[in-house]
């Protein structure tokens, strides 16, 4: 195998698939980039964990057919490293040529046989969804999510599709969080999944502001997200180079818990509170928060909250905010991190707290009701 390819696209390819390639698995060949010569402009580039794959057809100028595997994070790491310009990429056999002016190195790879085949895309059905709305969707959600593997069905997130609403939630079991937003232009959805945690995070990375729509499929268990890359930087009065991309996330096969059950209703008290001077408050009172549950006491009473913490390592902190509230006294207990969390994915300027008993969960609205988070109490 021989070719040719700009650095700009080299390194476009590598950083969308090396952090897919699996460094810590027991099979080598999942650690390493798949690259094949196809016709005589075109190279693919491929990478798997055997749960999420991604694929990428780019320009090049092949003058030697051929395939090879070399290490995903290794080969980065040479290209980026390089100087502008075209580099060379030149196989014999398990031994392959990477260089670029005076700059070489040799790599070894691994047979490309003995790489997973990619999940068939054949059959897949794809919709656009709004890069925006689905960008908004994920962070609002992605932060919530549980970080233990062990349990996959709170390790991702709820994707749902409910005629032109489309809507996100995740729970780690100590706090939920639900988006959703209508989606004038897209046309009618109707599916329910579980994507895993990384899925969503790669699915992310493919969202940016290039682009205002892309498409996306679910089949055999998996979702499939398409989208055409700029790969070079747009030259006047020329069409800009591009490389058609292909992300496939198994979906998880646990069941969702059922949020509607866990968002409480019919609340007792409702606070309006600034978002920014509340998140800032709490930010300020974290810095003496007790390590091990960050844990601070709101103190709720007619136009205010009293923010405070008591740390006996450190010493304590209270701070007041005004808020729109006139019902009765009450104190509550939560997680800092979990409160300041919620309120840094919105951007309104206020916020609508509700709240019953010191022992009952909170849960926070925007004020345009896309945004539902509920965290659980903690005993102060």
């Amino acid at each position: 195998m021989e070719a040719i390819l700009s650095k700009h696209c080299f390194v476009s390819a590598l950083s969308r698939l090396s952090g897919i390639a699996d460094r810590k698995s027991s099979m080598p060949i999942l650690s390493n980039v798949y690259i094949s010569t196809e016709g005589s402009s075109s190279i693919v580039f491929a990478a798997t964990d055997l749960n999420i794959s991604a694929r990428g057809v780019f320009p090049a100028q092949i003058v030697r057919p051929g395939t090879i595997t070399l290490p995903a994070k290794t080969l980065h790491d040479i290209v980026k490293s390089l100087p502008e310009g075209d580099i060379l990429l030149r196989a014999e056999g398990d031994s392959v040529e990477v260089s670029s002016g005076r700059s070489n190195f040799t790599l070894l790879g691994l047979p490309a046989e003995d790489f997973p085949t990619f999940p068939d895309t054949v059959e897949v059905d794809y919709l656009e969804f709004n890069t925006q709305l689905l960008g908004q969707l994920i962070d609002r959600t992605s932060f919530s999510i549980s970080s233990d593997e062990s349990r996959p069905h709170l390790n991702g997130a709820l994707f749902q599709g409910d005629a032109k609403i489309l809507r996100m939630v995740t729970t780690d079991g100590h706090r939920l969080s639900k988006a959703e937003f209508k989606a004038e232009e897209t046309g009618f959805y109707n599916f329910s999944h579980v994507v895993s945690h990384k899925g969503i995070l790669e699915l992310r990375r493919l969202l940016d502001d290039s682009l205002s729509v892309i498409s996306m499929g679910f089949h055999a268990g998996t979702l499939f997200v398409k989208r055409t890359l700029e790969v070079e930087k747009p030259v006047e009065g020329e069409p800009t180079p591009t490389a058609e991309f292909v992300l496939a996330s198994k979906l998880v096969e646990a069941e969702f818990p059922s949020y509607d059950q866990v968002i409480p209703k019919g609340m007792e008290r409702e606070v309006i509170a600034p978002r920014v001077a509340l998140l800032e408050s709490l930010r300020r009172i974290s810095i003496v928060s007790p390590d091990r549950n960050m844990a601070v006491k709101f103190a709720i009473s007619e136009g205010s909250i009293e923010i405070s913490s008591n740390n006996p390592a450190v010493g304590t902190a209270v701070e007041v905010i005004d808020v729109t509230y006139d019902g009765d006294e009450v104190e509550i207990g939560f997680n800092v991190r979990y409160f300041a969390d919620a309120l840094s994915v919105l951007s309104d300027d206020e916020v609508k707290l509700e709240l019953s008993g010191a022992l009952d969960p909170a849960v926070i609205n925007d004020l345009e009701k896309t945004f539902v988070g509920v965290i659980m109490p903690m005993r102060i």
